[in-house]
């Protein structure tokens, strides 16, 4: 952990309970609040994540509230993934699950751009593979391929008929393009795109492994009713 002598303001993003408190603490969309004492990430002041993904890790996606945050004042980064702790915290909005997911990906495409260019890939046809616990990977271009094996792992694709596969544990696979196809491992979460009948809003279906019988390292892709469908083996 690495405090900040510089004062700046960091726009991030925050996960609640469904009542809108974090540990015990009440919280109302547009205030600002301040913490009295020190700074120290993962103990003390208000923490929100700059990478909307990295809040999964501590609120359960299913039954907690997400809003776009800003914080300033004394700073400290986690060392482990995009968590600051903050001794300002102003609420500035409520987003749900879907412009959460939206706002992932947007933030995992601009954050590889300073990626090594193993990890990151604009182009169409890429392939991307990781295998250590909590890689990062993304790709823009269409019919790309992204793959990690570690734990928690993310995966990121906005072009069209992209395919991602995370098999380890806890791993979220979301994918903006239209045509894709993704599977995760245990506890993980898969996201897939698609456009209303009149082309008009973009939408996207969300499902859990472990529930309404997905099942861990098998891909899916939505059929025509937009449900969550097998892919039959391709090979």
């Amino acid at each position: 952990m690495q405090e900040q002598e510089k004062q700046e303001v960091v726009v991030a993003y925050k996960a609640f309970n469904k009542d809108l408190t974090c540990r015990d603490f009440q919280f109302e969309i547009g205030k600002t609040y301040e913490h009295d004492g020190k700074v120290v990430a993962c103990e003390s002041g208000f923490h929100a994540c700059e990478n909307p993904m990295d809040t999964w890790g501590y609120y359960d996606l299913t039954q907690s509230r997400f809003c776009t945050v800003e914080l300033s004042g004394e700073l400290c980064r986690h060392g482990e993934d995009s968590k600051v702790a903050a001794g300002r915290i102003t609420l500035k909005a409520e987003i749900g699950l879907p412009q959460i997911i939206t706002e992932a990906v947007k933030w995992m495409l601009a954050f590889v751009k300073d990626m090594p260019a193993a990890e990151t890939a604009s182009g169409d046809y890429s392939n991307l593979a990781a295998s250590g616990d909590y890689s990062n990977l993304a790709a823009s271009g269409d019919y790309s391929n992204l793959a990690a094996s570690g734990n928690s792992s993310k995966l990121a694709a906005s072009g069209n008929s992209s395919k991602l596969a995370a098999s380890g544990k806890k791993s979220i696979a979301v994918a903006s393009g239209l045509n894709c196809k993704a599977s995760a491992g245990e506890d993980g979460c898969i996201a897939l795109a698609w456009w209303d009948d009149d082309a008009k809003r973009f939408r996207l279906e969300v499902a859990y492994i472990g529930e309404n019988g997905i099942e861990p390292n098998v891909t899916y892709e939505l059929d025509e009713d937009h449900k969550f469908s097998k892919v039959e083996d391709e090979s």
